[in-house]
């Protein structure tokens, strides 16, 4: 009723005709003058090596030396295995597959032949055996001496202990934070040992 009101006032038409010829103007020049968002800022340095923050599941170091340009495919030098593999043995599924999202190789080989689903299947770690499967990962692949992932899920209780207990040094073993929890690995070995099973037969 208002605007009826104000159109039928031979004083406003005026008005209202300047208004509606420089809407669409104002609108691009509304559209013109609004900002784009800013760029997010590059990652920090890096605070610690690609490897450890691998074994960490630290994704925003993994990032900082991704764009500091290490090679996400390096073998370590003490251990001579690939960032993968590192996070697999930390049982870091989010680090895996940011990893594998950034380029890394989800077959690269570590100094053994082997692959990071070795390590997963090993110590049980279903979450990133998962991510290593849907990323594509060779499940038959074995390391220099024949063993394929699936041999080493099956290996007994006994020889486990005595791997992470005795083999693995202390310190190696407090950087990869291992934990030495029977029902916990093998459970998670049978899960792998599962879904390897079902890949195969896809």
């Amino acid at each position: 009723m208002v605007v009826r009101t104000l159109i039928g006032r031979k004083d406003m038409v005026p008005r209202f005709a300047i208004f509606a010829a420089a809407a669409p103007a104002l609108f691009v020049l509304a559209a013109c003058t609004t900002q784009p968002p800013e760029p997010p800022p590059p990652p920090a340095d890096p605070t610690m090596d690609l490897f450890t923050a691998a074994a960490g599941g630290n994704i925003a170091e993994l990032a900082a030396n991704k764009h500091s340009g290490s090679d996400l495919d390096a073998l370590s030098p003490d251990m001579q295995i690939t960032p993968l593999t590192m996070a697999a043995v930390g049982g870091q599924a989010k680090a895996t597959q940011w990893l594998l999202d950034n380029g890394a190789d989800v077959n690269g080989k570590n100094g053994d032949g082997s692959t990071a689903l070795k390590a997963a299947a090993f110590l049980g770690h279903a979450g990133v055996a998962k991510v290593l499967i849907d990323g594509g990962i060779d499940t038959s692949a074995r390391d220099w001496e024949g063993n394929s992932a699936a041999d080493i899920a099956r290996i007994d209780w006994d020889a486990t202990e005595y791997i992470l207990t005795t083999l693995v040094q202390p310190a190696v073993a407090n950087m990869l934070q291992l934990e030495v929890d029977r029902k916990t690995i093998e459970s998670g070995r049978a899960k792998i040992l599962a879904m390897m099973a079902e890949t195969s037969e896809a």
